[in-house]
């Protein structure tokens, strides 16, 4: 099945790009035709995985590389490689979360539910002698 309208880039924002984005895309077109002329028959399909499966052990590759190399600047790389579980999340989740739909009555402080309930009461007190 052909669809063609997904190689098609729109974008409304102005039409310079960072360097990541470009190469993305561009790694991303050749991969979908890839994808086209290897699904015409099973061994093409088998080649195009063949050739995935020696991409993909070829990046690893290169990531440990790149690791170890920047081992020895001194640099880290980004990973959570030798943290701790509690580290892991409180990197990754949201300083604030806000829950959906209508807000919760706040509960407020000590002093504020001090104050009214003191408030009330008086008021009960008022109408009970009229």
């Amino acid at each position: 099945m052909k669809r063609n309208y997904t190689n098609i880039s729109s974008s409304y924002e102005k039409p310079v790009l960072d360097e990541r984005t470009q190469r993305y895309n561009e790694t991303l077109s050749r991969s979908f035709e890839a994808c086209q002329v290897g699904s015409k028959s099973k061994g093409r399909t088998e080649i195009v995985h063949c050739g995935l499966d020696r991409i993909f052990s070829e990046l690893q590759e290169y990531e440990e590389e790149e690791k170890k190399q920047a081992k020895e600047r001194g640099k880290t790389t980004i990973s959570h490689e030798g943290c701790s579980p509690n580290e892991i999340n409180d990197l990754q989740s949201p300083q604030r979360v806000r829950s959906r739909g209508r807000p919760r009555k706040r509960s407020g402080s000590n002093l504020e539910k001090k104050i009214a309930n003191q408030t009330k009461r008086k008021q009960r007190n008022t109408t009970d002698l009229h």
